[in-house]
């Protein structure tokens, strides 16, 4: 399901990028830090994870509570999401990226981003509580 998102949304930004004109005008702008990070934590750092749960019972001997794994997956699917995907139409509409103020135009979709951000960090703490 990781593997899907991550070949959607890093892939079709991907294609967006590589015609030349439009990368030309998104280059400097919040949808080129959306396809980064779709690309990096959707598909290397899922991948991570899964390699840490597949792997640790093996080396340690102890079992995971599978329920809590699917709930945890679950969560951090959402959270990941609910980060990166709004920050693509934050590039669309023209944010820049390497600005520390943006006008309240955004405050939306920064807000959304916000909240998938605090979902992700408490997926991390249930991880950290099931290990």
């Amino acid at each position: 399901s990781s593997g899907i998102n991550a070949e959607y949304g890093g892939g079709l930004t991907g294609v967006v990028l590589a015609n030349s004109s439009l990368d030309l005008v998104l280059h400097d702008t919040y949808y080129v830090v959306a396809h980064f990070h779709y690309v990096l934590r959707i598909g290397a750092v899922f991948a991570l994870l899964a390699g840490f749960v597949n792997w640790f019972p093996l080396i340690t001997g102890l079992t995971l509570n599978p329920m809590l794994l699917k709930t945890q997956f679950l969560v951090i699917f959402i959270g990941v999401n609910l980060t990166f995907f709004p920050i693509h139409f934050l590039g669309l509409a023209g944010m820049p990226r390497r600005y520390s103020d943006f006008p309240d135009f955004y405050i939306g979709f920064n807000f959304l981003a916000r909240i998938g951000s605090i979902i992700s960090i408490f997926s991390v703490v249930l991880l950290l509580y099931l290990v």
